[in-house]
């Protein structure tokens, strides 16, 4: 299965504005199961752009942590080193209001981060099913290395902003999905007042994306 990812127009222009003020890296975590929940914490059908509840998130025996990209540039690691991801996006009304995401590697490496309220919905995704973004906050590595990259510009600055996009959930009639992917995309360095307020207006920094299966 081939996997593309396609900026956005403003996130080209907003990245290139940033380039010599902050770094982006992604995340990029596929074949993820997803399981729709209700606001009690039951399995639910979901709700689509307006669902109440949350999806809940976690790791397979397919799952893998496919790439790290520093400033879109893949790092080319391991295959194979997933160990387990949890994560909960929760939601009213379609709009986002809080949740969680863990990634532990094979050799221990940890990452966490918070979900923040207020910011992100779930938005249809043509062919695909849904996707959700969103921004995050209070991101923590336990390492300098992650997957065997070197991140310390980013260890060395955390606690991180960023943000999330959940995409190619295409759930079936009980709300579960065995094959979607979310990118977490974390910023390191100083971004200027005026911009960082752009980026939170454009959600996912900018950088939403997408993904077509070939």
């Amino acid at each position: 299965m081939v996997k593309n990812f396609v900026c956005t127009a403003g996130a080209l222009a907003l990245t290139a504005g940033l380039a010599s003020a902050a770094g982006i890296m992604q995340l990029d975590v596929n074949s993820l199961n997803a399981q729709a929940l209700d606001s009690g914490g039951n399995t639910t059908v979901f709700g689509g752009t307006t669902h109440t509840g949350a999806i809940r998130l976690s790791h397979s025996i397919n799952s893998s942590l496919t790439e790290v990209l520093l400033n879109s540039v893949g790092q080319n690691i391991a295959s194979g080193q997933l160990a387990t991801f949890t994560g909960t996006i929760n939601m009213v009304l379609g709009q986002v209001t809080g949740g969680s995401f863990a990634l532990t590697l094979n050799n221990t490496d940890t990452f966490t981060t918070n979900i923040m309220s207020g910011f992100g919905q779930v938005n249809t995704q043509a062919g695909q099913g849904f996707s959700v973004d969103g921004l995050t906050f209070n991101g923590v590595f336990s390492s300098t290395t992650f997957a065997g990259v070197n991140i310390a510009p980013w260890f060395n600055t955390q606690p991180l902003d960023g943000s999330f996009i959940n995409f190619a959930f295409n759930p079936n009639a009980n709300g579960f999905d065995s094959d979607a992917d979310v990118d977490i995309f974390l910023r390191t360095g100083i971004i200027p007042t005026p911009l960082a307020g752009g980026m939170a207006g454009l959600g996912l920094f900018g950088l939403a994306a997408r993904r077509r299966r070939a």
